[in-house]
C-alpha cells in the first residue's frame, strides 16, 4: 500500500495532467458533432480491425481441421461416383458396380515426396491401423500417384509413378488399346506408354486412362495426354510420350484405393500357371 501512495505522490503532476486531459477531451467530443463522429468512426475502425485480426488467427489455427474435413468429404464424393457407376474423371459409364461397390477410398496426406531421383517414393500419414495394405492404388484429384509399397501402424510408403521399377497398365481412351506406363527417370511431368502395337490408332492429344485390366486402380482414371508417338523395334510397336495431368512435384492430399476383389482376380489370373 505504501508503494502505491509513494507512486501517486511521485507522479502526481503527470497523473493530474492526464486526468484533466481526458476530461477536456470528453467535453470536447460531447460538445462538437464533428469530433464526436470522428471519435466514433475511429473507435469502430479500431474495433473492427481487432475483430478481423482475432478472426484471422482463429481461422489459421482451424485450417488443419478444415483441410481434414475437406479431404474426407472428397473421399466420400469419390466413393459416390464409383457407387453410381460413373467414370471418375471421364465421360463413359458402366454398370460393373450394380451389386455393391468394390472400392473403398481412404483420404490421406503426403508428408514426404521425392521426385528428383530415378526411383522415387512418397510417404503418407495412414497405415495398417487405418486398413492400408501393400498393392493398393494411390490417386489424387488430378490422376494416379502410385502404389502402396509397405505400411507401418500409422504411415505408408508409396512407390511413386516416378519410379523406374514400376510398370502400370494404361489405356488409350475411347479404344481397347492398352500398354505399359513407365518412367525413364528424366522428366517428372512426362512418362512413356510402351508395348502399344503398330496397328493401334494413336493420335497426338489422345487421353490416357487407367485400364480395366488393373486390379489396383478403378478404370477410367485420367493419367495424361499423348504428346508424341514413335514407332520402334523396326516399326512393330509404338513408344508414346504421355504428358501427365498430375503435378507429381506438388502433392498434398491424396486417396488410397482398396479393391475388394483384387485377391480374387489375382487367383483367377494365376489359375493353371502351376500345372
Amino acid at each position: 500500500m505504501q508503494q502505491i501512495i509513494n507512486f501517486l505522490i511521485k507522479y502526481r503532476n503527470l497523473l493530474l495532467y492526464l486526468f484533466l486531459l481526458f476530461i477536456a477531451l470528453g467535453f470536447t467530443i460531447q460538445s462538437h458533432d464533428y469530433h464526436r463522429n470522428t471519435t466514433i468512426h475511429s473507435t469502430g475502425y479500431l474495433t473492427s480491425s481487432l475483430l478481423n485480426t482475432k478472426s484471422g488467427i482463429y481461422e489459421y489455427f482451424e485450417l488443419k481441421d478444415q483441410n481434414n474435413k475437406l479431404s474426407k468429404e472428397n473421399a466420400r464424393l469419390r466413393m459416390r461416383l464409383l457407387e453410381i457407376s460413373d467414370t471418375l474423371l471421364g465421360e463413359e459409364s458402366t454398370f460393373i458396380f450394380s451389386d455393391s461397390i468394390p472400392y473403398k477410398v481412404f483420404p490421406a496426406r503426403v508428408i514426404k515426396n521425392d521426385f528428383y531421383k530415378t526411383d522415387n517414393y512418397i510417404t503418407i500419414d495412414i497405415g495398417t491401423n487405418q486398413g492400408i495394405e501393400p498393392d493398393m492404388g494411390v490417386i489424387s484429384h488430378n490422376g494416379i500417384v502410385g502404389v502402396i509399397d509397405r505400411s507401418s501402424d500409422n504411415f505408408s510408403r508409396v512407390i511413386s509413378i516416378l519410379n523406374s521399377q514400376i510398370s502400370l497398365n494404361a489405356q488409350i481412351k475411347g479404344t481397347a488399346t492398352i500398354g505399359s506406363l513407365k518412367w525413364d527417370g528424366s522428366d517428372p511431368y512426362v512418362m512413356s506408354l510402351e508395348d502399344v502395337p503398330r496397328l493401334a490408332k494413336v493420335t497426338k492429344g489422345d487421353t490416357i486412362i487407367t485400364g480395366r485390366q488393373s486390379t489396383m486402380f478403378p478404370p477410367d482414371i485420367l493419367i495424361g495426354v499423348i504428346r508424341d508417338a514413335q514407332l520402334i523395334e523396326n516399326g512393330s510397336r509404338y513408344k508414346i510420350e504421355v504428358k501427365l495431368f498430375n503435378d507429381m512435384t506438388d502433392l498434398d492430399y491424396i486417396n488410397v484405393i482398396k479393391n475388394r476383389d483384387r485377391m480374387a482376380l489375382k487367383v483367377i489370373d494365376t489359375l493353371g500357371t502351376n500345372e
